[in-house]
């Protein structure tokens, strides 16, 4: 009896341990889709979902460190810093919580980068072109997603927003 619990508790842990890796994986591979990036080579440091509720409103944040086979991607396919106008006033916009009032970058410690680029994603039933924030403001709600990577410190800061 006693080697049976034993057992029980081995495959619980093994469990949990995959399940903590396949999420994490899942996690990439949904922000890899997201931004038209491979993040394979990426390590997930840290990350908050705060996503809850019956319509599923709110955010996503992640930062990831990268390795040199992915600034190749992002030149490609990214713009460069600093960000549209658009974006950076929702990027600006306090969110009031227990903590207080922050923006995004107050929120989740994101650094002044001025040498880097940018992938910006509307993901609003509305949006006519996903890619182009021109729109954005023009809505009362937002359903974004953004990366931003730290090109001096290889660091991609992924963000989105659901309201």
């Amino acid at each position: 009896m006693k080697k049976n619990k034993i057992q029980l508790i081995i495959l619980v842990i093994c469990a949990i341990v995959l399940n903590i890796g396949c999420t994490l994986n899942n996690k990439k591979e949904y922000i890899s889709n997201v931004i038209e990036t491979n993040l394979d080579n990426c390590k997930i440091l840290n990350d908050n979902d705060s996503h809850a509720g019956f319509l599923g409103d709110g955010d996503y944040f992640a930062k990831i460190i990268c390795s040199e086979k992915e600034i190749n991607q992002i030149k490609s396919k990214w713009k460069k810093l600093p960000l549209q106008d658009e974006i950076q006033g929702v990027m600006n916009i306090k969110q009031c919580n227990n903590d207080g009032c922050k923006d995004v970058y107050e929120k989740y410690n994101i650094p002044n980068i001025k040498n880097g680029y940018y992938y910006f994603y509307d993901r609003h039933k509305d949006a006519m072109n996903g890619r182009n924030s021109e729109e954005l403001n023009m809505r009362s709600s937002y359903n974004f997603s953004i990366g931003i990577y730290d090109n001096d410190n290889k660091i991609l800061y992924y963000y989105e927003l659901d309201t």
